[in-house]
């Protein structure tokens, strides 16, 4: 017994002895920067949103950093600059500024107090497309939106294969939403019928989605890399809708009157964003992964271990958090079939890469362009 509890007492010492107080060195009443932007290969105008951090105690939201000047400049001396639309949002001209892969960018801040902040180096790498996309049948716990409760849903999980063609294959950032089309008919009396076309947009993987654990440059192709769950549930709920203005083609914008009904999905299409990404790029968004996915264990990581590639060059004292990056994304869509298999699965096949004009929405009278025929 006596040994026992000797051992009990040299376990609980050293559990003392390990122990450190973390100390982030960040004062209550210090502004904290915090920095969002993003380049890609793209043709399009890129934003840097800035904000600075509330207190640790405070209620309020974050504060936009008005009035800075935003620049980025490549390692070919070129300079370019991002002008304020809103409060806090940074836009570039997308006539005059236009990224090239194998390029690295580096984003330069001054803040109306004289402040400077730069970020480090961020290498565009070359978009790479998925070499192949599939569906195979699989069981998974779902949130039901109806009840809250836990279920086992039936459908298929996504996977991709992306073969390695290089001397050095990149990490890879996917993002998977989903859209439900649905259509039905309203016949007011006395009056003709309304055919509504309408859609549903969902994330369809809310986790942070990177191409394995430990992967790295020079790895092996990547293979059955599972990207979300899609369910064949063939019922779901989604927003009703009323008419809106008519359009000069004599068809009608969908008004939704913010109720939701029972329907049957039409069809259902996957869109899926690939985005490469640097080194620095993978364990940022690694350590956020890390993040989300603790449960609370005793060497689980604390949320301020999260790495930032932003500094201040005037005052090496002051903190700032976020991420600067540049990544080259490759996009695509999928039409997922759940009523003509193939080898006894799901069948995938590719679609036009025309995105909904927003998330959720109706067009009467009229089948809008991204719209699957029977």
């Amino acid at each position: 017994m006596k040994a026992v509890i000797n051992t009990f007492v040299i376990f609980a010492l050293l559990m003392v002895s390990c122990y450190k107080p973390y100390n982030d060195n960040i004062k209550a009443s210090q502004k904290v920067l915090v920095v969002n932007g993003m380049i890609t290969n793209e043709p399009v105008s890129y934003h840097v949103r800035l904000t600075y951090a509330t207190q640790f105690d405070s209620l309020g939201s974050a504060s936009p950093l008005t009035s800075a000047r935003v620049t980025v400049t490549d390692n070919h001396s070129n300079l370019y600059f991002f002008n304020e639309r809103e409060d806090g949002d940074y836009m570039s001209d997308s006539l005059q500024f236009k990224s090239h892969s194998g390029y690295s960018y580096t984003l330069n801040i001054t803040t109306p107090d004289g402040n400077r902040y730069e970020s480090d180096p961020q290498k565009l790498l070359p978009a790479v497309p998925p070499d192949s996309v599939y569906a195979e049948y699989d069981n998974q716990e779902t949130l039901s939106k109806i009840t809250g409760m836990t279920v086992l849903s039936h459908g298929a999980d996504i996977l991709i294969d992306i073969k390695n063609r290089t001397d050095a294959l990149p990490h890879f950032l996917i993002k998977t939403n989903l859209v439900r089309q649905y259509f039905y008919t309203d016949c007011p009396l006395f009056q003709s019928c309304y055919l509504y076309y309408c859609w549903q947009t969902i994330n369809a993987n809310t986790d942070i989605n990177l191409t394995g654990e430990g992967f790295a440059l020079n790895s092996a192709s990547v293979t059955r890399h599972a990207v979300s769950f899609i369910d064949d549930n063939l019922n779901f709920y989604a927003l009703t809708y009323g008419l809106g203005h008519q359009q000069p083609d004599l068809s009608y914008v969908g008004i939704s009157n913010s109720e939701y009904s029972n329907y049957l999905v039409h069809t259902r299409i996957i869109y899926l964003q690939q985005y490469a990404i640097n080194n620095e790029t993978y364990a940022y968004y690694k350590g956020m992964q890390d993040q989300l996915l603790s449960n609370g264990k005793l060497f689980d990581p604390i949320a301020v271990q999260l790495n930032s590639n932003i500094r201040c060059v005037t005052d090496h004292g002051k903190k700032s958090f976020g991420f600067f990056e540049a990544s080259s994304v490759s996009s695509s869509a999928y039409i997922l079939d759940f009523k003509n298999l193939n080898n006894a699965q799901p069948t995938i096949r590719k679609t036009p890469y025309i995105l909904p004009p927003e998330p959720n929405g109706s067009l009467v009278n009229k089948a809008p362009p991204f719209w699957v025929p029977n």
